[in-house]
């Protein structure tokens, strides 16, 4: 179910506004000098990280500088309440069970800058352009995700050109956050007594993983937001099966075969006090401006023939 959910208590706000975090944000992200010298800091991108993790979940502490991730959180604290959309899926279906607030990167002018810089972490994977799309998320008390494992077959361009989720990334943006606060990221396929089977969102941390990784979201317990920019870099072609699914006809995530895909609503004035985006929705990442042709060939500039909205699946379809 998506619906309206109003009068909920404010998830605290941070310091400055929304647009001059966009402006900083901007000022880095245009300062090609400065943005290559971070990457060649963190290993010149995340292909070799991932290619070491060999299919393993990956968490990159201090990910991003940390003025960079301070203006990302003051942006979103600054969204008014009109731009979430609740995404709930509950009962006895297929589906994934998760409830959480989310809004498409591309809908926030403060946060467009970071489009480009997401694309430049990972131009390509395996030898193949990659094309990514992200959103932010929002998850407060009782906001949870079930077992899943992200695959998904998006179009782009039209029904007949699939591009499939094969990466998959979440980046914390909440001070201070503990595992008595809930919302926890589970890591269902690696050693269920190891430490890092049960990942505590640190702030400014950066986690991902190839697509398909079983995992879930634990149940917020803390009463103030949790936030994240979370989302996929896509490849051309369908890279698995998704047993029991098939693509909606309108780009959302894949549904149960039979059933069609729920729509969301914006969140009204003071979304309630258990909102969130459950980090996971589809941002319909637009160009990624024109330098992102030279990496991705047919993939450049790509859009999805409709916004891809923030749908999950069960333990075949999408999610994060």
């Amino acid at each position: 179910k998506r619906r309206r959910k109003d009068g909920a208590a404010d998830g605290g706000g941070g310091g400055g506004s929304g647009e001059d975090a966009g402006s900083r944000l901007a000022s880095w992200a245009d300062n090609e000098a400065r943005v290559q010298r971070w990457l060649d800091s963190r290993g010149g991108g995340l292909q070799p990280t991932l290619e070491a993790a060999a299919g393993k979940l990956v968490r990159l502490k201090d990910y991003f500088p940390v003025d960079v991730a301070d203006a990302a959180l003051t942006a979103i604290e600054a969204l008014p309440e009109s731009a979430w959309e609740l995404s709930e899926q509950g009962g006895e279906d297929d589906a994934a069970r998760h409830r959480f607030w989310s809004a498409d990167l591309t809908d926030v002018p403060a946060l467009a800058p970071l489009r480009a810089i997401f694309w430049k972490t990972l131009k390509s994977f395996k030898g193949e352009p990659t094309l990514p799309i992200f959103s932010v998320g929002r998850y407060g008390a009782s906001d949870y995700i079930g077992r899943h494992d992200d695959r998904a077959h998006v179009p782009f361009f039209g029904s007949g050109n699939v591009y499939s989720r094969t990466v998959a990334a979440i980046w914390y943006l909440t001070r201070d956050w503990s595992a008595d606060d809930g919302g926890c990221l589970l890591d269902l396929e690696g050693p269920q007594d190891s430490p890092d089977a049960k990942l505590v969102p640190a702030y400014n941390s950066l986690v991902l993983f190839e697509v398909p990784h079983m995992h879930a979201v634990t149940a917020v317990s803390a009463q103030r937001y949790r936030y994240s920019i979370f989302g996929w870099w896509h490849q051309q072609g369908k890279r698995y099966e998704l047993p029991g699914f098939v693509p909606s006809a309108d780009g959302e995530a894949a549904q149960p075969s039979g059933k069609k895909g729920k729509k969301k609503a914006k969140a009204s004035s003071g979304a309630g006090g258990a909102e969130d985006g459950a980090a996971e929705a589809e941002g319909v990442e637009e160009e990624l401006q024109g330098e992102q042709g030279e990496a991705e060939g047919a993939a450049g500039s790509a859009k999805p023939r409709k916004k891809n909205k923030h749908s999950l699946g069960t333990e075949g379809v999408e999610r994060r």
